[in-house]
């Protein structure tokens, strides 16, 4: 369970279980970014050994208490019993207001593997030719961040128990487990609901438009009109009539015209609470 592994395990369910484990025993025969990150990788490794005193490093390393928690650092030093790490990565985006949130991920879990005290990403803009357009790379130092990594660490396993529970599609009593994450995530939907309703409350119902790596949010209000019945049947007394009457023949007939109808009811509600 290494970097890429771990951080696509984030939240995820039954349905990506499935995805990446069939993925597991194929090929991957590379694209654009990883040949541009492998000719220019020994580059920057050889930079951040100048400038950081950190050697290349091409070792699978495993967690101490967790051995299937792995991690293989692009550079990493052992001094005195302390690691530290440097994480490598070429790009064609500016990440110079901040690192995309896989990338920190792949560095946090790194960094949680090898128990390091100092971990980085060493990143490198290059232009659509794979060319560096900088003289030199940036360095982000990557600080700790307990909720995220545990959401990384609660995905890695969940996933090993699945595996090692032999891959079930099913719960003990033969309900589908997508079924069942699907039950979970639309009351979390509601409750969700619930939360970004009364903050638009909060703010008058004032347009919102949010985007961010979790998503997006968009909200309006526009102004309209609508038919008043009850204006129309108020200043058309013989329409009212008419209207009236119809509604009268109508309810009247419900109860001679039948046809057949089938009816479905769902329910999702929030699982029991345990008796005190």
């Amino acid at each position: 369970m290494t970097k890429t592994r771990a951080t696509q395990l984030v939240g995820a369910g039954i349905a990506t279980f499935k995805r990446l484990d069939a993925e597991a025993g194929g090929s991957f025969g590379g694209n654009t970014a990883t040949k541009r990150g492998h000719r220019l990788e020994p580059v920057v490794q050889q930079w951040v050994q100048a400038h950081l005193g950190i050697p290349p490093c091409g070792i699978l390393f495993a967690h101490e208490l967790t051995p299937m928690h792995a991690a293989t650092p692009d550079c990493a030093l052992e001094d005195e019993g302390e690691w530290s790490i440097a994480e490598i990565k070429t790009t064609v985006e500016d990440w110079s207001r901040g690192l995309p949130r896989k990338i920190t991920r792949d560095a946090l879990w790194q960094k949680y593997v090898m128990g390091a005290g100092y971990a980085v990403v060493v990143w490198w803009q290059v232009d659509e030719n794979g060319q560096p357009l900088t003289l030199e790379p940036n360095i982000v130092e990557i600080q700790d961040d307990p909720d995220e990594l545990q959401r990384l660490i609660d995905g890695a396993n969940a996933y090993l128990a699945w595996i090692d529970a032999g891959r079930p599609d099913t719960d003990d009593d033969g309900t589908p487990l997508e079924v069942l994450e699907a039950i979970e995530a639309v009351w979390r939907g509601k409750e969700a609901d619930k939360v970004v309703r009364a903050w638009l409350d909060e703010n008058e119902g004032k347009p919102q438009n949010i985007t961010s790596d979790r998503g997006s949010l968009r909200y309006s209000v526009t102004d309209g009109d609508e038919f008043d019945k009850v204006a129309f049947l108020a200043a058309d007394p013989d329409a009212a009539a008419v209207i009236a009457e119809a509604e009268r023949l109508l309810k009247d007939a419900q109860a001679e015209y039948r046809k057949p109808k089938v009816r479905s009811s769902l329910t999702i509600a929030p699982p029991k609470e345990d008796a005190a």
